[in-house]
């Protein structure tokens, strides 16, 4: 027969109260174990800021939450790569010891006032005071820290003439990648605070190195800018359009846009003419034909070639004028034709001859005059001229004949007279052509002893036909 195993009532008497005292043991340890992990601690199952803190006095913790703020990893990223990396603690940043110890002795406080034998995992998030150090925080953002590869400077937009287009283009900014050391740190400053928003303490921080950091470039394109070219193509267009054909008479000068194009100064954004050429090149054209005040040398009618040295008949060229009238000819861009601006103009002209066959001719010598109209001899006649003696001379040079009157009255209180003469036509210093009826003949040496104070005395028929035939500027040579 099978036997059976019986367990006495008094064992299972010794095993009971052996379960029941492990149970007491057990619960009595329990208590102890939360006695102690509470007392005078943070608690069990509580995190602050995402790191355990359990069991740790307040000063524990903030050691322990410090130490973790400090050495959080904070990562630049420049192109994808990590070009620096560095710790809160390097980069200046730190949390206040004081301020965070205050808030865990409160959690601590408030924890066992409501002590829990079974807690649950519990996460607080303390407001922190974050403190920055503004120097250390410059010596790690030090631009040494950032590569040692040469960085692209920015380029600004800008207008630029292109001599192969020959014209002026648009250049556009174009971004570097030299860093802005004030937008490094406040990239820096704006995504720590963000991390910070997020989780105060954690992964690592990434700060992007891109065009927010870099310098930027100190011009960009506008709307003024494409204006200005617009308006700086449209100049260029005018001058190389413009030409001025200068008249002298019947013959022609003609500044063509290839000369003008010369004088064009495209640099950068301006467009200028260039002066000292322009200047020169109507002093040049005064030099050939300004006739006046120059000696001038004059083909006689009895044809020998004489030198004039008074010349005060002719045509000047008044440079400043002629340059201020040229700017604003070439600036409109049109074809022009007209004389260049005179300070002096004679009675006409064909190029640098300032005759072109009208002018009166006296030779003091012959006591005889000329008188020709466009190339053609009008008339001659045998004059008297001034007395030869000092005072009474007539003037030897070139003169236009100032104004004509009839009749005139001459009148002298040097000399004492004081005669009508029916046509007068004065050409300098009170000298002038006039009939003389008190003149019996003319021509010869009667000059000599009956001369005149200085008047050309004409015989009446002959003062008439050349008053009639001349105008106020009409050219008289006398030699």
């Amino acid at each position: 027969m099978e036997k059976r195993s019986t367990i006495s009532k008094k064992t299972l008497k010794i095993i009971l109260g052996i379960c029941i005292g492990v149970t007491i043991l057990a619960v009595a340890g329990l208590f102890v174990y939360t006695y102690l992990a509470d007392h005078n601690t943070l608690g069990r199952k509580i995190s602050i800021w995402g790191v355990d803190v359990s069991g740790l006095d307040a000063k524990q913790a903030e050691e322990k939450i410090t130490a973790e703020f400090a050495d959080r990893p904070v990562s630049f990223q420049e192109n994808d790569q990590e070009v620096y990396s560095t710790t809160l603690k390097e980069l200046g940043y730190s949390l206040n010891e004081e301020a965070l110890l205050s808030k865990l002795t409160e959690i601590q406080k408030q924890r066992e006032e409501s002590r829990k034998l079974f807690p649950k995992e519990e996460n607080i998030e303390p407001e922190c005071q974050i403190e920055e150090d503004e120097e250390q925080e410059k010596q790690a953002l030090d631009l040494s820290n950032f590569g040692t590869e040469e960085r692209k400077a920015s380029v600004d937009a800008a207008i630029q003439y292109d001599k192969e287009k020959k014209e002026f283009t648009l250049v556009k900014q174009v971004q570097g990648t030299e860093i802005d050391p004030d937008k490094l740190e406040t990239t820096v400053d704006t995504n720590l605070n963000a991390a910070f928003d997020t989780a105060l303490l954690g992964d690592t921080i990434t700060v992007p190195i891109n065009k927010h950091v870099y310098v930027s470039p100190t011009v960009t394109v506008t709307e003024d800018m494409k204006n200005k070219i617009t308006d700086l193509n449209s100049q260029l267009k005018k001058y190389r359009s413009s030409t001025v054909t200068y008249t002298f008479g019947s013959e022609t000068a003609v500044l063509d846009s290839d000369t003008i194009t010369s004088w064009l100064k495209a640099e950068g954004e301006t467009l200028a003419l260039d002066e000292e050429a322009i200047k020169a090149y109507i002093s040049e054209l005064a030099n050939k034909y300004n006739t006046i005040y120059v000696p001038r040398t004059f083909h006689t009618s009895a044809g020998t070639d004489v030198t004039i040295e008074g010349n005060e008949y002719g045509y000047r060229i008044d440079q400043d004028g002629e340059y201020s009238q040229l700017l604003e000819d070439l600036k409109n861009g049109t074809v022009v034709t007209r004389e260049p601006v005179y300070s002096k103009k004679g009675y006409q002209r064909n190029g640098t001859d300032d005759l072109a066959g009208s002018y009166i001719e006296v030779s003091l010598d012959a006591q005889h005059l000329w008188l020709y109209k466009d190339g053609s001899l009008v008339t001659e006649t045998d004059i008297v001229s001034g007395k030869p003696v000092k005072g009474r001379e007539t003037y030897r040079g070139a003169w236009p004949i100032a104004y004509k009157a009839s009749p005139f009255n001459l009148t002298s209180n040097e000399y004492g007279y004081d005669v009508k003469v029916n046509y007068w036509m004065p050409f300098v210093y009170g000298q002038g052509l006039h009939d003389a009826s008190w003149q019996s003949s003319f021509g010869g040496n009667r000059y000599k002893t009956n001369g005149s104070h200085g008047c050309i005395n004409l015989p009446k028929d002959q003062a008439a036909l050349i008053y009639n035939t001349i105008d106020a500027g009409y050219p008289i040579i006398i030699y």
